[in-house]
């Protein structure tokens, strides 16, 4: 790609040379409003020698100059959007964007918000060729290399007069950039919930299960998955859930689903719900050792079930006789893929709340 990249950069280089020629605004306009895309695509390169040399030979450059206000209206489109858009994920990745952008960093903010929403992308181009016409007629010019952002500031000073022409010109553009970068995001710009939800991998099925309500499958005390004294679950390195210490030996349905585990020993039991929401029930610790003693299915592996059926009978006493813990984890093992997994309260009874 190297070769293919300096000959797309030499073209560019040449085109807004030829450009400029017969007008700067225009050449300002193209420079400001494909800064952006040409980033992306690494052919900025075919203008920043340009910049080194002019700056040289001449003293300044002007020709990419007009790229300055990128920086500012990419700051104004985050901050718009951070206004529009509370969720916090997207907050985490927009608001430092947002501060790199003000320092002349706008990479974070293209890669990690402006191609990803798209729209805003378009609308960072459209303000920035204004504001890159702005300059290019203006003929803003600087002086010397070094600094981003704000931080560039000092070097549009004329080292010879001391002449602060070219920073009015800059600040001018820079309340314009913020003005109309932030005003077209306001107008144009409207978050789209059901598309992020696919662009995060969540589809219309998870977003259903995020309304379902897991019954307890079993009487007894609800207690911190913390509780359980096995790692595997207390960690919650299967998935988040609940643990039980049951009062009655009887394991019921809590979704309308399949069987899609059922343990030969009978001590464990895999549900997958109509809605996707993976279930397993796991009576007691370590009772996999009592070999199915104790323990009469009332199912087996591939049977539809439904909410309140009766799956299990276990022998509650006697599994205690024999030394065994009967507390009872019940576990999401896909939580992963949900936003939160949550114990709620309906009429007294503990339920699990799969939430997006």
């Amino acid at each position: 790609m190297g070769p293919l990249a300096t000959f797309g950069s030499n073209l560019v280089d040449s085109a807004i040379l030829a450009v400029r020629n017969f007008s700067p605004l225009v050449a300002g306009s193209l420079v400001a409003g494909f800064w952006q895309v040409l980033v992306v695509f690494g052919l900025h390169w075919g203008i920043i020698p340009i910049y080194f040399n002019n700056i040289v030979t001449n003293g300044f450059d002007n020709v990419m100059m007009p790229y300055y206000c990128t920086t500012f209206v990419t700051s104004a489109v985050l901050i718009a959007m951070l206004l529009k858009n509370k969720d916090k994920s997207f907050r985490k990745i927009a608001i430092p964007a947002t501060i790199s952008s003000l320092l002349g960093i706008t990479e974070p903010a293209v890669y990690g918000v402006l191609i990803p929403k798209k729209k805003p992308l378009l609308i960072s181009c459209i303000v920035s060729t204004i504001v890159g016409g702005f300059y290019g007629f203006f003929n803003l010019r600087k002086f010397a290399m070094g600094g981003m952002g704000f931080f560039e500031l000092p070097g549009m000073i004329d080292p010879k007069t001391h002449s602060m022409n070219n920073v009015y010109i800059a600040l001018i553009g820079i309340v314009l950039s913020f003005v109309l970068g932030f005003i077209a995001t306001m107008i144009f710009w409207k978050e789209d919930s059901s598309k992020d939800k696919v662009e995060t991998g969540q589809n219309d099925e998870e977003k259903n299960v995020s309304q379902e309500l897991v019954q307890t499958p079993l009487e007894g005390k609800v207690l911190p998955l913390s509780e359980v004294k096995d790692e595997v679950f207390s960690k919650g390195y299967i998935g988040k859930g609940i643990a039980i210490e049951p009062t009655k030996g009887e394991v019921i349905s809590p979704v309308n689903g399949t069987i899609t585990t059922f343990f030969p020993t009978g001590h464990a039991i895999g549900i997958t719900s109509d809605s996707g929401v993976e279930i397993l029930i796991h009576v007691g610790m370590d009772t996999v050792n009592l070999e199915g003693k104790h323990f009469k299915p009332l199912v087996k592996k591939g049977d539809k079930v439904t909410v309140g059926q009766k799956l299990l009978n276990f022998d509650l006493e006697e599994i205690k006789k024999e030394g065994y813990s009967v507390i009872t984890p019940v576990v999401i093992t896909n939580s992963a893929q949900y936003k939160d997994v949550v114990t709620v309260s309906d009429n007294g009874k503990n339920l699990l709340s799969v939430l997006v």
